[in-house]
């Protein structure tokens, strides 16, 4: 048993039966746990979208509702934590019911001892784990460790719809290496890879905790900005631009002066995903159409 305190999620309407489950827990040594009780379908269905708990536990009747509706809820909307059915009823066609629907596990209440759920809890762990790992090597860029392409789209649909649920700003950056490719072609494309992740690194550097960044494609880079304004954004661009400006790319006896073309672009009410990147891209290209080397914000400038 992995010695850490478990914050576990049990959704179940008999009260007896929940009982019973914590006396179980009791007796797996070394286990350090905290359980979350949901009694019905609703508080369940209000719970299990918070990704904080490490298992969730589900019976498989749930009075006014019942347990695979809500595993279909819980998966459809992106619950990324592993859930195990209880039940006492047995049969391999409820078995392949909650498979289909993505459980990882069945357990007959019946039969449950405390080395079952020690087990089904461990093995839980270990797979969650796992997927963690394939979700953030498929997320991320290989070469500068920021979130890839695909991501970065994905991403940016999740904060409009934040920002919209909450009524609050989005931003975002696009930028851009100026003259990248006579790096390439003068350095050769190790060199070239080399200031991509020293870039990368100026941009983690200068980020908030809740900044979202992404290589876009080439060494063209996206930032995504929760509650930022595009002035506030602006600002931030700007200083980006000088801190990259003012720091030298330096190997041996190689020296480069890098600098950057950013656009900006702030969401309004009637953008989709689409027409708010392109915003970017054109207030990108906005700022290559002034020489390079600068910040454009689309309300301003990329009329």
């Amino acid at each position: 048993m992995l010695d850490l305190e478990l914050k576990l999620l049990l959704v179940e309407d008999d009260p007896e039966d929940k009982e019973i489950f914590e006396r179980m827990l009791s007796k797996i040594n070394g286990l350090k746990y905290d359980v979350k009780w949901c009694s019905n379908f609703s508080e369940g269905k209000g719970e299990v979208l918070n990704n904080h708990y490490d298992v969730i536990f589900m019976d498989y009747r749930l009075g006014e509702g019942d347990g695979v509706t809500l595993l279909r809820y819980a998966k459809e909307n992106d619950c990324q934590t592993p859930i195990i059915f209880l039940s006492s009823e047995k049969g391999r066609e409820i078995y392949k019911e909650i498979k289909q629907w993505g459980a990882l596990n069945y357990l007959n209440k019946g039969e449950i001892t405390p080395d079952h759920l020690a087990i089904a809890i461990d093995y839980a762990i270990e797979i969650a784990a796992q997927y963690q790992l394939l979700r953030d090597i498929a997320a991320h860029d290989g070469l500068t460790g920021l979130y890839n392409h695909r991501e970065a789209h994905v991403l940016i649909d999740k904060e409009i719809g934040r920002a919209r649920r909450y009524n609050t700003a989005l931003s975002l950056i696009m930028l851009d290496i100026d003259y990248f490719k006579n790096i390439n072609d003068t350095f050769g494309h190790l060199v070239g890879d080399q200031v991509l992740q020293w870039l990368a690194g100026l941009i983690k550097k200068s980020s908030r905790s809740c900044d979202i960044n992404g290589r876009y494609g080439g060494e063209e880079f996206a930032i995504i900005l929760p509650e930022t304004t595009g002035d506030s954004a602006y600002k931030k661009a700007e200083s980006l631009r000088k801190l990259i400006e003012n720091e030298q790319y330096t190997d041996g006896c190689i020296n480069l002066s890098i600098t950057v073309s950013i656009g900006i672009a702030e969401l309004s009410n009637d953008d989709t995903k689409m027409t708010f990147i392109e915003k970017a891209d054109k207030a990108l290209y906005c700022s290559k159409s002034k020489g390079r080397n600068c910040v454009c914000y689309e309300k301003h400038d990329a009329n």
